[in-house]
């Protein structure tokens, strides 16, 4: 009787240790899938953490594992999506260098290692990382321009500042690569560079009191030239080999910076311009021209309103295009430039259709555009005015035209060219 009620007792013990085992023992990690330490990590150190870094643009970092791991199921969803990376230009149309993408095996090892539970792996499988400790994704620049004194904007309303900054170059310079910093990414709407080899900014800025001075639209003078410009999205604009800006002996480099509070108090603001500039003379100086139409108005509630601007060729000599940088603002729902050749042929130089402002940038062809003498270039775009816009900056609709503020509108590709 005992034999049999100690073996009963046994018995029925034995589920509740395996429930008790259970409970203690760690599930065991899936087999057989991508991890992030193996495969993961270097999709991600190819196409994602120049932007998804420590202090850079994007909203969170995907260096590392436990920064990655919170937003996986985001993760997989903006690259089925295609949205991420982010490229705007639409495939047949213009063939431009550095396009950003992900092949289809990329976005399905992302899916898998999410449907998984997102994995670390074995940390011995991980990449040597990306070096980030310059804070410039080319590098330390040759100049680092910069306001002495930080300024801060109103809290309400569209500000701009113009900075005046000395080069102090003992001869003329030719800058290859540009790259700007925000200060204050919340604020800035946009920076453009523009080169002043008279002087005459110093005299604005000492006559107007504070740092820097007020400059809504142009930059308060003739300048020479521009050392092109930075927007939402936008990353370091390099130019292509034998092809840079010339930036003259003793020139200043004035940063005209629009600010554009988003509902929070501005903070003090000191963007930073970072040149980098070429070992030799270049074969062809680049000049930035805009095709742009400032007499528009578009109508409130009209959802896909258009708008067009024509640049025809003047010269007799042929052109080279090297680059490409549509601009609009939140009411812009797509672009596209053409060519019309003498003979009337036409050739697509970029079609964005899924217009995004905080995702703009100069898009640089693999080899430049022959622009024949003689060649008429035009820009169509539309414009969607309607309460379902999304990125409506006004409620109730209301007619919007050509303006400086972000509550305005443009409508402008500028063009990176050279003279042959």
């Amino acid at each position: 009787m005992r034999k049999t009620a100690l073996v009963l007792t046994l018995l029925l013990s034995l589920p509740l240790a395996a429930a008790k085992q259970r409970a203690v023992r760690p599930a065991p990690a899936p087999q057989g899938g991508p991890t992030f330490s193996k495969e993961v990590s270097r999709i991600f150190q190819q196409h994602c953490q120049n932007c998804h870094s420590p202090g850079n643009v994007a909203p969170f970092s995907l260096v590392d594992y436990s920064s990655a791991k919170p937003h996986a199921a985001l993760i997989k969803f903006m690259t089925q999506s295609k949205q991420m990376p982010p490229w705007k230009p639409s495939d047949g149309c213009g063939d431009f260098a550095d396009k950003r993408g992900m092949t289809q095996t990329e976005i399905d090892t992302i899916a898998q290692w999410v449907d998984r539970g997102a994995p670390e792996g074995n940390r011995a499988d991980l990449p040597a990382p990306l070096d980030f400790s310059s804070d410039w994704t080319l590098g330390q620049p040759d100049l680092v321009l910069e306001n002495v004194e930080a300024y801060t904007p109103e809290a309400h309303g569209d500000t701009y500042r113009c900075f005046t900054v000395p080069t102090n170059l003992p001869s003329t310079g030719y800058v290859r690569a540009v790259d700007t910093k925000p200060g204050d990414r919340e604020t800035v709407h946009h920076v453009i560079a523009f080169i002043d080899t008279t002087g005459i900014s110093k005299t604005l800025d000492d006559a107007e009191p504070g740092p820097g001075y007020t400059c809504f639209g142009d930059p308060g003078f003739s300048a020479t030239g521009t050392l092109g410009g930075w927007a939402p999205g936008a990353p370091p604009l390099q130019m292509p080999e034998n092809v840079a800006f010339e930036l003259p002996k003793g020139a200043r480099v004035v940063l005209q910076v629009h600010y554009h509070p988003h509902g929070h108090a501005p903070a003090a603001d000191r963007t930073q311009f970072g040149v980098y500039l070429a070992k030799t003379a270049p074969k062809n100086i680049m000049r930035i021209v805009p095709i742009i139409n400032t007499e528009f108005r578009i109508p409130a509630g009209d959802p896909n309103y258009r708008v067009d601007a024509e640049f025809p060729l003047l010269t007799p000599f042929p052109l080279k295009l090297w680059l490409i940088a549509p601009h609009m603002h939140y009411l812009g729902k797509k672009m596209t430039v053409e060519m019309t050749l003498p003979g009337g042929a036409k050739q697509c130089l970029i079609d964005i259709q899924d217009w995004d402002f905080h995702w703009q940038g100069a898009y640089r062809y693999k080899e430049p555009v022959t622009i024949p003498a003689g060649s008429a270039l035009r820009l169509t775009a539309y414009y969607d005015n309607s309460a379902n816009n999304p990125r409506q900056p006004n409620d109730p609709p209301k007619p919007v035209g050509w303006g400086e503020a972000t509550t305005d509108e443009m409508c402008i590709a500028f063009l990176g060219i050279t003279v042959e």
